[in-house]
């Protein structure tokens, strides 16, 4: 079985390490994967986005055309909803992006990654650092969701993954993006048919 996911989303929304968790998980679970990042010009705030393939077989071309899963981080980046196969699955941060996509041959999760993120002030940094920085682990959570991955069994799997990519003095944010990627996934399971955000994570 082969998953092919695009993350797409604006420079230091952290879209590439979103990809990064996803593409590491999926060697943990002992898989293949591919990562391939894709810059704009800007040097920061531009468009970006990454290729992630899994599967079981090796992986013949890690460019992906035709995504099963897209997730979007922003507005500007719903550009890439016309490359979402028909029947995948599109999961956008509905605290950037208000307007939904016009198709109606993909499944669609709204998913309010950045207000999530931000109601997690008690995790973040002495002196009340902005916690909305864990959009991006929300995304991982819900992705995860969507996947169909029971969380309950695989709490220690998504910590090693955060280990991984959280060193040193980041070490300290392990906590947090724990609990962002425990908050998204929440959000998906308890509002299975849902495809808007409550109106007070929208404020």
């Amino acid at each position: 079985m082969k998953v092919e996911v695009i993350t797409a989303g604006q420079g230091g929304q952290g879209v590439l390490e979103l990809a990064n968790y996803i593409a590491y998980f999926e060697i943990m679970k002992g898989r293949h994967a591919a990562y391939t990042p894709s810059y704009g010009p800007e040097s920061r705030g531009g468009k970006v986005k990454c290729y992630v393939v899994a599967s079981d077989e090796q992986i013949d071309s890690p460019i992906v055309e035709e995504p099963d899963v897209l997730i979007v981080m922003n507005a500007l980046s719903m550009d890439f909803v016309p490359m979402l196969k028909a029947g995948g699955t599109l999961i956008f941060n509905s605290s950037l992006v208000e307007q939904g996509p016009r198709r109606t041959d993909i499944k669609v999760r709204r998913v309010p990654a950045t207000a999530l993120a931000a109601s997690l002030k008690e995790l973040g940094p002495p002196g009340g650092g902005d916690t909305s920085i864990a959009a991006n682990s929300v995304m991982f959570g819900a992705f995860l969701a969507v996947a169909g991955e029971p969380l309950a069994g695989q709490t220690e799997a998504v910590r090693e993954v955060l280990a991984h990519f959280f060193t040193e003095r980041k070490a300290a944010y392990i906590m947090l993006n724990s609990r962002a990627v425990e908050t998204g996934y929440a959000f998906v399971t308890d509002h299975p048919e849902e495809t808007s955000a409550p109106r007070e994570l929208l404020a």
